[in-house]
């Protein structure tokens, strides 16, 4: 749309109706960008957690990914029948499982990171990179504050 926010309907200028449709479009991107890799939400944030952390036990992994630890397990399948993971016994603890990436999941970890911030370029082209910053601060108090309530 050209033209002046002020051209624009009432709601098309509120904060909730532009948070709501941003956030729309942008998980119409990011589901069509993890459907292109063959990877679910969760798969994705297994892979990138371990090519932060490293070798994690199973139970950790599940905390740190979000998931309950009852459902990690069928991720951690999918994931393990592609090649991209492997489960061991831990060397601590024998009742306890380490994740780590195999190497072919540290290259699609590698290459979905880089297509992901590609991605978000190109979602936030018409920003600066104070914008971006200023934005992503003021969302993650946003965030911080109704999803962290005391």
């Amino acid at each position: 749309m050209s033209g002046s926010s002020d051209d624009r309907p009432a709601f098309e200028r509120g904060t909730g109706f532009l948070l709501g449709r941003l956030g729309s479009l942008a998980a119409r991107s990011w589901t069509t960008f993890l459907t292109d890799h063959g990877l679910t939400q969760s798969q994705y944030s297994v892979l990138v957690v371990l090519k932060d952390q490293g070798p994690v036990g199973q139970q950790r992994l599940a905390h740190l990914v979000a998931v309950d630890a009852r459902n990690i397990v069928p991720v951690l399948d999918t994931l393990a029948a592609k090649g991209l993971i492997k489960r061991q016994p831990d060397p601590a603890d024998g009742r306890r499982r380490t994740v780590t990436l195999t190497a072919d999941g540290t290259t699609l970890a590698d290459t979905t990171a880089a297509a992901a911030a590609s991605g978000q370029d190109d979602f936030l082209g018409a920003l600066d990179d104070q914008d971006r910053e200023h934005l992503n601060d003021l969302l993650q108090r946003l965030y911080d504050a109704h999803v962290h309530k005391p």
